[in-house]
């Protein structure tokens, strides 16, 4: 599993052009999370939970587009075989840290709200330079652990 964090494997380039158009992707969106102006306000721990269990999970899943196999093993997609979309586990690229960062960029105070749409965006652009890639269950668990 190391060659996925290897910068020069053809699997960590592969993952890493998933995520080199997210602006122009942004620009085009019609995800309603992210045009949407619903806010949120409240401790930043707080907010970070319930984005992450839900709304940034989701959104991944929407906006990044999973190969018909798993970059790792090469198995392919089918009725018993998932393919996930698993972040980079190097220093700063999982999706908490990602979050965490965009939060951090808007984040005022307890009371002061914050466009949704605001945080999530920034929550794809931090994505840029961070591979993405399409794992089997079995191989995400084992780059996991």
């Amino acid at each position: 599993m190391d060659i996925l964090n290897n910068e020069n494997s053809d699997i960590y380039k592969t993952a890493l052009s998933r995520t080199n158009d997210i602006k122009a992707k942004l620009e085009k969106t019609k995800i309603n999370d992210l045009i949407s102006d619903i806010k949120i306000s409240g401790e930043k721990n707080q907010i970070i939970l319930f984005l992450k269990a839900g709304p940034a999970k989701n959104l991944v899943n929407k906006f990044f587009k999973t190969n018909d196999h798993c970059d790792y093993c090469g198995v392919k997609k089918s009725k018993e075989i998932q393919i996930d979309r698993a972040h980079c586990n190097k220093d700063n690229c999982d999706r908490l840290s990602l979050l965490h960062d965009a939060l951090s960029e808007y984040y005022v105070d307890e009371v002061t709200a914050i466009k949704i749409k605001d945080i999530l965006r920034k929550f794809l652009e931090n994505h840029i330079d961070v591979p993405l890639y399409s794992l089997c269950k079995k191989c995400h668990r084992i780059y996991d652990n």
